[in-house]
């Protein structure tokens, strides 16, 4: 018996590895003769930075640095802040990497203690974790039909998007801005945070059209003013990444990190220090979809012999919505009866997200942490710690149903405070980015093949008379006494695809 298979290949993406690497960071530091006495220690901070995650044969190599940044009060009680970067490279060896693996990264700290040993030294001890996940894009080969050998086979319809593109490119932005005219000039840089936003994404062959903004925020020191001076600034992006494989008809996602942020001041031309040189790193994570529509095998059988079928349940998805949307996270707070005089600094970070899909609309619920560095009603500075919770909710477009899954990322823009007497207001601008997938799980037949011996079959005579069950299907009639489902119709005059009760029905042998 000789077959002729059709198949059709599917791109998905597969993950080689999912891991945490962890790199310790200690640091013994004496402060420079310029820094102030240290009063009291208001906050210790450990702000990690990736610079590149390369894959050379089996092993994946991270490098970045820690920035260990102390916020402290000095003998008069003003905000200080001292930082030191300290390189580190970290390695991990994955089995089965290959030249088309695409190594993504993340890092956060996990605990961060700092101690003031004396006034002049300083004892920090932390942890980073650093995400590493490994993917590639492979190809699932679908049997779509057979031919020949007398094989009958039944097919259901099956819609899915294909990954035909997987690429992780990065890239660097750089500006050197001057602070307003007017403005303390630049002491030193205390806090610095930069989120990267996409505006518009255009797909041409194998490159991506990308625009959009990076969100900059800067805290700094100056000599002509003890309260920290905020400085917000808006750098385009306008960039042509690579993509292989998507085309203009792909669906497209793309999710924007920004890997590492340096902010340097530097003087102007009267040598007055009122220049920040602002250098970003960002990673693009991009995908493109094709849509496909194709049929899959159910079931099969030969009116000639036996077949050997290999079945299994196959999950496929497909990319139903992809949105860009923003959110804002409020909250007001008594700051007890000794009062708040001001905010020196509010630093903000999102905690992981609880997303769930409703009938009607995609809710999105998590907590902003605020850190708050004021000065209280005596003059002292101080430190706080304030949770904002928030709900994102959006309408559900494109698809309804209980087979849907959605990957939410939301990331901070901006934070904003207000006092009004002992009370504190914390407003958290909230980008919300999301794709919504709808799944679908099937029993398809992967393979056929000829049965090493011919089963036997239910009948052979040239005419069999068979009694049908209520709404029992042609098909598994035709299956057992190995004809087919276009002979009984038209041995019967039948138009449908099921029998009725009872009915009687000639069965053509074939």
């Amino acid at each position: 018996m000789e077959l002729q298979l059709n198949t059709r290949s599917i791109g998905s993406v597969e993950i080689i590895y999912d891991g945490k690497l962890e790199q310790a960071v200690d640091s013994d530091i004496t402060l420079p003769e310029y820094c102030p006495d240290v009063l009291r220690i208001l906050q210790c901070a450990i702000e990690p930075s990736i610079t590149s995650a390369q894959a050379v044969g089996e092993r994946v190599t991270v490098e970045g640095s820690a920035r260990v940044r102390v916020l402290y009060a000095g003998d008069d009680s003003a905000l200080y802040s001292f930082e030191q970067s300290y390189p580190f490279t970290r390695t991990a060896d994955i089995n089965g990497l290959d030249g088309g693996a695409v190594v993504s990264t993340a890092a956060k700290t996990e605990y961060a203690n700092g101690r003031a040993v004396s006034q002049r030294r300083l004892d920090v001890h932390g942890m980073l974790g650093i995400r590493l996940v490994v993917r590639r894009r492979k190809e699932d080969a679908i049997l779509t039909g057979a031919a020949g050998g007398g094989v009958q086979t039944r097919q259901a319809m099956l819609k899915a998007s294909s990954l035909e593109a997987l690429a992780e490119p990065t890239f660097q932005l750089s500006e050197v801005i001057e602070i307003e005219p007017g403005a303390p000039t630049v002491d030193q840089v205390i806090y610095r945070r930069a989120v990267a936003l996409p505006s518009e994404v255009k797909a041409i062959k194998n490159k991506l059209l990308l625009k959009g903004n990076l969100e900059v925020r800067v805290v700094y020191r100056s000599r002509d003013s003890k309260i920290p001076v905020q400085l917000v600034h808006t750098m385009p992006i306008s960039q042509i990444l690579e993509a292989p494989g998507i085309t203009e008809e792909s669906a497209n996602t793309l999710r924007l990190r920004t890997l590492g942020l340096e902010v340097t001041p530097k003087p102007d031309a009267s040598g007055a220090p009122r220049l920040l040189d602002i250098a970003a790193t960002i990673a693009a994570e991009l995908r493109g979809y094709e849509p496909v529509e194709l049929p899959v095998m159910t079931d099969a059988y030969s009116t000639q012999g036996g077949l050997r079928l290999d079945s299994h349940k196959m999950e496929t998805r497909r990319l139903v919505e992809s949105f860009q949307d923003s959110a804002l996270a409020k909250a007001d707070f008594d700051m007890g009866a000794g009062g708040i005089q001001n905010v020196q600094l509010v630093q903000g970070e999102v905690l992981p997200v609880q997303t769930s899909l409703q009938p009607d609309a995609i809710e999105v619920s998590g907590t902003v942490r605020a850190h708050i560095i004021y000065l209280d009603g005596d003059g002292q500075a101080t430190h706080s710690e304030k949770e904002i919770p928030f709900t994102y909710r959006r309408a559900r477009h494109g698809a309804t149903g209980d087979n849907l899954t959605a990957d939410v990322g939301v990331e901070l823009v901006s934070e904003q405070d207000n006092i009004s007497d002992s009370s504190l207001e914390l407003r958290a601008e909230l980008a919300v980015a999301g794709d919504v997938f709808q799944t679908e799980t099937q029993e398809i037949i992967g393979a056929i093949a000829p049965a090493e011996e011919e089963e036997p079959a239910a009948a052979r005579s040239p005419l069999t008379i068979y009694f049908a069950a209520a709404g029992e299907p042609l098909w598994e009639i035709a299956r057992r006494y190995r004809t087919t489902t276009e002979a009984i119709r038209e041995e019967n005059e039948l138009t449908g695809e099921t029998a009725q009760e009872g009915q009687m029905l000639l069965i053509p042998g074939v």
